[in-house]
């Protein structure tokens, strides 16, 4: 994991308060090697998640939030599983998009193959 720059962004302070106000659970903040830094955070109630993504250089800034909600059942679920997958999104990142386990990522696919409703 690289190092955080020195200066620490407005967004990364008010987040920082956030926290700690227990406005947010589950944050997870990543700094890569290629200098960008990624924030993911879930609402007190669980129903809501959002990630944000900031990657900065050579003067051009690239920001990227995307907010979540959790499927409201299981077809919800389903029908998201299948359109990520399409997409060529791992188990992995489906179920950051899910808001479930990989473990669950893993049965709706096996159930939309045996439905015939995904092809792999």
């Amino acid at each position: 994991m690289a190092n955080p720059p020195a200066r620490i962004p407005t967004e990364i302070r008010e987040i920082a308060d956030a926290i700690s106000g227990g406005k947010v659970k589950n944050a997870k903040m990543e700094w890569k090697d290629d200098g960008s830094m990624i924030f993911s955070a879930d609402s007190p109630d669980g129903t809501a998640r959002i990630t944000m993504q900031k990657h900065e250089f050579a003067g051009i800034r690239r920001e990227e939030r995307i907010d979540i909600s959790k499927p409201k059942d299981k077809t919800e679920r389903l029908e998201r599983v299948k359109i990520l997958r399409q997409q060529g999104k791992t188990q992995t990142e489906i179920s950051h998009y899910t808001m479930t386990s990989q473990k669950t990522v893993s049965n709706d696919i096996r159930e939309l193959k045996e439905q015939g409703l995904l092809d792999e």
